[in-house]
């Protein structure tokens, strides 16, 4: 059960946090993102090579998946009564790496589009390679969702917050990267 991986080509084995599901399909994108097709738990995408995963089954309707595939930019997904389901990659991956560029600067840029509804895309830019720790909280300071947790290289990236499942109000996504922190303001209307 669950997702294991090696280092070592095979040699030793280690069991991932995705250990209590039954896994029928998994494909890779990029150097870091692994998804994984589960057996009534839908669909799991890991940015950290498997340390950590989320489930994203946003639209999908029957959560028994078969087989995964990717082709360009969309992520399709066969379940066991034979329906396809597809989705941008971008709705998926947690955080994207959209510049080449090394910024002279850490930075956290205004979510846009600002006010929402139900998504909304943040940015930030990194010097150097940083542990990223991106959440999201609400009104009263309760966290509601990390968006992102894991070490990235220097560039700028962007990642999307789907607050569907949230109601209405003011909300603050703060970063930590190093010794960086910032927090900023956002406003979802539904």
């Amino acid at each position: 059960m669950g997702v294991w991986s090696s280092t070592n080509s095979g040699f030793n084995w280690t069991q991932t946090s995705l250990n209590n599901v039954s896994v029928n399909a998994m494909v890779t994108y990029g150097t870091n993102n692994i998804f994984a097709g589960t057996f009534s738990g839908g669909i799991y995408v890991s940015a950290n090579n498997g340390s950590n995963w989320l489930q994203r089954n946003e639209g999908l309707s029957n959560t028994n998946i078969v087989s995964l595939a990717i082709v360009g930019s969309t992520m399709f997904a066969v379940t066991n009564n034979n329906l396809l389901w597809k989705r941008p990659l971008s709705e998926i991956v947690n955080v994207q790496n959209i510049g080449t560029e090394i910024p002279s600067a850490y930075s956290l840029s205004q979510n846009y589009p600002n006010p929402f509804n139900p998504s909304t895309v943040v940015r930030f830019s990194l010097s150097v390679v940083s542990n990223v720790v991106l959440k999201v909280y609400d009104v009263s300071g309760r966290e509601v969702e990390t968006l992102v947790n894991e070490q990235l290289q220097p560039g700028t990236y962007s990642t999307q917050w789907n607050a569907s499942a949230y109601s209405s109000g003011v909300y603050f996504y703060k970063i930590r990267a190093g010794e960086f922190t910032e927090t900023k303001r956002m406003l979802m209307i539904k």
